[in-house]
């Protein structure tokens, strides 16, 4: 072994020295990458975020390592409003680099915008533990707050607290450490250190920590009036507001009066404060003050809103003083559509129980609207339209309010029956007001009613809303015949203002859920003759869905074929592609399904629609379980975007969660997939939908809880009873049948 060794060492010692292998140049696509990420910082910097966004995407093809080029995509993207490929790419960063505090931030507030409050706080918690903050007090000053604000959201008040204490630390204790790194100017230390400590009381108080919570108020108080630091003495004196509200809570109503006077000398325009003002007066004792004192501030500050309605609100308790009360209101409720304003003028009529009189100013604002319409011929003068704007504002802010209130909608429906059984006549705009709130509480006979009153009433120009709304109404409770019936009945009157291309398209539709797919082809071909250019596809979409409603699954197809080739836009051809893909699953055609449902989404990877098509057959057929979950989850996240910014009343699809149900149920996840079932069932789309509880069922009987399993089995069966649409899936697809079965081999 010694031989050995002393021969490879001279062996070494008499061979030539070898050169160290010079370092090697970048390649030619590493060098094209940096060139076009050199161009999209460029292009960012000028505002053309489009051009960016594609030279950012080519450069993290051609470099699959570069973290630098895809961190700007995922600020991109959120600029541009395409936030499901930020979360999805933010999320692949976070993968790779657990300690990128800023993508896990800005993943956190895409999160939350898109409604998911847990991922959101993981987000915000995996960026506030981030190694990188420790030498970026600014940073990490605005990621606890950041974590605090969410953790008040999920209701973790002590993790909020602890956030927003390590934030004032940073801004107090380390005070002279930030202004060094010239991370905060001494003003902005001081401004932002006493804004956080006014949320840390506001935690404090929730924690029901009182002493606390006034010292954190009293100490952000000194700091805004202090004229060295931050000196805002307006933002001093809403500390009194702050400091009166822990004071209220301990019980020491003298001492929240005291403080509460003090920030009323601002004269605040909000209902808050002068509601605050009541209740302490009532629990010191004088309740007695409470009409005077209110009239009192008011007599001082004649233009505050908020503040008339409070006590307009404290004398319609009093029946002695609610007829004044009433007229105060009518005047409020005259001049603003203020949802502050309105907000206690609802709270007010259901303490009362007078919900009618809402009915009555809702009615006034459309009874002004029904007046300019008699000016048809005149055109619209900044008259009319400001009355149009200000009835539809006030009808918004009415809906908010009321269902804010756990007793608003009930009770307000309640009277619209009430209202409609005293004959009372309305505006048209009332009717559809009051038709489209039963709607969204799924009183589906209430809302019949209002908006059958709206079809009699509606102005010639919005007749077409309100049938469209009924229609709506007797789809959601599968009365197709309905539908027929009206269809037909106005198609027989002989009215040549009458736009029959819409009503034979909503009758095409309904013939062909009844069965008679020779009368539903005619309307539908009947609705593409009379359509015009702006209609065009729309009209033959409606007859491929007539076809497929029919079972006429090949002609479908055929017809579809047709459509992709006429209709080439963009935009069509995603619409010919969805109509396509359903013909293909009804032809027992997986294949040719989803390779139309692949084409839509290379063309649109944001597709809510598609993603939750193809992840669900997908699911349904065992197949490729990670790719379907992934796409279903990525259609929910989508749509709850979509839905946000649309303003819509439901926060998500019932189906899509459906959909991410049964994958999980498919994985063999059954607590996972129950909680996704149960949350599909308690949405309003969902409760009505006999599959989700068809699945539900079969998740309860996998888990052992056969009694359960029983009851969802039996509303699906129902469900699936009760509609005799010929495109039920429970009819069509054996699914009634099916669960017949289920129940029948239950003991």
């Amino acid at each position: 072994m010694i031989a050995g060794l002393f021969v490879g060492a001279v062996l070494c010692a008499g061979a030539e020295p070898q050169p160290e292998p010079a370092p090697r140049g970048p390649t030619e696509a590493r060098k094209d990458a940096l060139a076009r990420y050199g161009a999209a910082v460029w292009n960012v910097r000028r505002e053309r975020l489009l051009s960016a966004v594609k030279q950012l995407e080519a450069v993290a093809k051609d470099d699959p390592d570069a973290a630098e080029p895809r961190r700007e995509l995922v600020r991109l993207y959120a600029q541009l409003g395409r936030e499901p490929r930020a979360i999805e790419l933010a999320r692949k960063l976070l993968d790779k680099d657990p300690d990128d505090a800023d993508t896990a931030a800005l993943l956190a507030r895409l999160l939350f915008d898109a409604g998911e409050l847990k991922d959101a706080l993981a987000a915000a918690k995996l960026a506030a533990g981030a190694k990188a903050l420790a030498d970026r007090p600014d940073r990490a000053v605005r990621v606890y707050r950041d974590l605090a604000a969410l953790c008040e959201k999920a209701d973790d008040l002590a993790t909020a607290e602890a956030a927003l204490r390590k934030a004032v630390e940073l801004l107090t204790e380390g005070r002279a450490a930030v202004i060094k790194v010239a991370a905060f100017t001494p003003k902005e230390a001081d401004s932002e250190a006493a804004d956080l400590l006014e949320r840390l009381g506001q935690i404090l108080v929730k924690r029901q920590q009182h002493e606390p919570a006034a010292e954190a108020f009293a100490a952000a108080a000194k700091l805004y009036a202090d004229p060295k630091k931050v000196n805002d003495p307006a933002s001093a004196a809403r500390l009194s507001w702050n400091l009166s509200g822990a004071l209220e809570a301990r019980g020491d109503a003298t001492a929240a009066l005291k403080h509460l006077q003090q920030f009323l000398k601002y004269q605040p325009r909000a209902a808050e404060p002068y509601q605050r003002l009541a209740r302490v007066l009532r629990a010191a004792g004088r309740g007695d003050d409470v009409v005077p004192t209110l009239q009192q501030y008011a007599d001082r500050d004649k233009l505050n809103r908020p503040l008339a309605a409070v006590l307009a609100a404290e004398m319609a308790a009093d029946p002695a003083t609610r007829r004044a009360a009433d007229e105060l209101f009518a005047a409020l409720t005259g001049e603003t559509h203020d949802p502050a304003v309105i907000a206690v003028v609802v709270r007010s009529h259901l303490d009362t129980r007078r919900a009618g009189e809402i009915i009555k100013d809702v009615d006034r604002a459309f009874a002004v609207l029904k007046e300019k319409d008699k000016e048809k011929d005149k055109p619209e003068t900044p008259e009319t339209a400001a009355a149009r704007e200000f009835a539809g504002a006030k009808a918004r802010a009415y809906a908010d309010a009321l269902f804010k209130e756990p007793d608003g909608v009930d009770a307000l429906l309640r009277a619209a029956g009430d209202d409609l059984k005293a004959g009372n006549k309305r505006a048209y705009g009332t009717y559809f007001y009051l038709g489209s709130l039963a709607f969204r509480a799924r009183k589906l006979e209430l809302a019949t009613l209002q908006f059958e009153q709206a079809v009699r009433l509606a102005p010639r120009d919005s007749q077409s809303d309100a049938y469209t709304a009924l229609f709506q109404v007797h789809w959601l409770a599968n009365k197709p015949d309905k539908v027929e019936e009206l269809c037909a009945g106005v198609l027989a009157v002989d009215d040549q203002f009458r736009a029959d291309v819409f009503f034979n398209f909503h009758r095409a539709r309904a013939l062909a859920e009844l069965g008679k797919s020779a009368a539903a082809l005619a309307a539908a071909d009947s609705a593409i003759k009379q359509a015009g250019d702006a209609d065009r596809l729309t009209v033959r979409l409606r007859r491929h869905l007539v076809l497929c409603i029919g079972g006429q699954w090949d002609e479908a197809i055929e017809y579809g074929t047709k459509l992709a080739d006429q209709f080439d836009a963009p935009a069509d051809r995603t619409r010919v592609r969805h109509a396509q893909a359903a013909a293909y699953w009804g032809a027992r055609k997986p294949a040719e399904a989803e390779a139309v449902l692949r084409a839509i989404l290379d063309d649109d990877p944001d597709n809510a629609g598609a993603c939750n098509e193809l992840g669900y057959h997908l699911a349904d057929q065992g197949r490729n379980l990670d790719e379907a979950e992934r796409l279903i989850r990525h259609a929910i996240a989508t749509d709850r975007i979509d839905r946000r910014k649309a303003g819509s009343a439901d926060p998500e699809s019932a189906a899509y969660r459906d959909s991410l149900g049964w994958v999980r149920f498919r994985r063999g996840d059954l607590a996972g997939a129950r909680a996704e079932l149960e949350t599909a069932a308690a949405l309003p789309g969902g409760a009505t939908d006999p599959v989700v509880w068809d699945h539900l069922g079969d998740v309860l009987f996998r888990s052992g809880e056969k009694v359960k399993a029983r009851a969802a089995w039996e509303k699906a069966r129902d469900l699936y009873d009760a509609d005799p649409r010929a495109s039920s899936r429970g009819r069509r697809d054996g699914l009634l049948a099916e669960v017949k079965r289920k129940l029948a081999r239950l003991p």
